[in-house]
């Protein structure tokens, strides 16, 4: 099926590696004008050009101002406004993911909101104005399954991607006949390189392959596989958010899709 997004331009934040870069890869295959979002304009830059972006955007998303920087580069890179905003950034760089709530500080909860939640806010703000003016466009959320499943441990992050799927819906209800829809895509647990990495060096297995990497950490406890019998890929994610970035998407708003092997 043709996704008719040949020529589009389209900006995904967290591109430089892992789901973001899969997403962006697969906007390209499908014809898009794609930037890459990160922080290491390096890493960026390396990034885009294996997968054929048009361009870089870096900064963080954490303020007002770098958020501002990266909407204007991306801008002027992509030669106009964004039209398809996939609100990839996210994650925790403290380590409060494998803590319990008693453990977790004021400020640690104060960053995941800044990370996670209101990153995806700054750029809503700045890339939809434009999208409404030209009667088109597509905003994107990246969530987790603890967003929806909170677990024990980590409770900033689930409760700022909580938070995400909350604005999701809003914003859909406010753009009413806009031609802009807003869709959340909630990834379980994603086999990235660095759960891959990660999984060998545990392991003292450089040449572990993906399938016994993932039997391992199962067998051992370190999660369950779900229904599926396999962990996601970050195909899998971008294979949704291609589907909801098309014109063909149009009828679906505010929704939620969960791409988590049944978890």
């Amino acid at each position: 099926m043709d996704l008719q997004l040949t020529g589009r331009r389209a900006l995904v934040t967290g591109s430089s590696r892992g789901i973001g870069k899969g997403i962006a890869q697969m906007l390209i295959a499908e014809g898009c004008k794609v930037v890459v979002h990160g922080r290491d304009r390096e890493k960026a830059e390396k990034t885009a050009k294996e997968i054929g972006a048009v361009g870089v955007a870096t900064g963080s998303l954490s303020s007002d101002e770098g958020a501002a920087q990266v909407h204007k580069e991306a801008v002027e890179v992509l030669g106009g406004s964004v039209e398809i905003l996939v609100n990839n950034a996210g994650g925790s760089d403290t380590g409060s993911v494998t803590r319990a709530p008693l453990d977790v500080t004021v400020d640690e909860w104060i960053g995941s909101y800044q990370g996670n939640t209101l990153a995806s806010v700054r750029m809503t703000l700045l890339a939809v104005p434009k999208m409404v003016e030209a009667k088109w466009g597509r905003v994107i959320q990246i969530s987790s399954a603890v967003s929806l499943q909170p677990n024990a441990l980590g409770p900033d992050y689930s409760g700022a991607k909580a938070s995400l799927n909350n604005f999701t819906v809003s914003l859909a209800g406010s753009l009413h006949a806009s031609g802009v829809t807003v869709n959340t895509v909630t990834p379980g647990v994603i086999m990235m390189d660095s759960l891959l990495n990660w999984g060998r060096s545990q392991y003292d297995d450089p040449d572990m392959s993906v399938e016994d990497v993932t039997n391992r950490m199962a067998a051992d406890k370190i999660f369950e596989l779900p229904p599926a019998g396999r962990l996601g890929t970050p195909d899998d994610i971008a294979t949704i958010v291609a589907t909801l970035a098309s014109p063909r998407s149009g009828f679906v708003t505010g929704s939620n899709y969960r791409v988590d092997g049944g978890q």
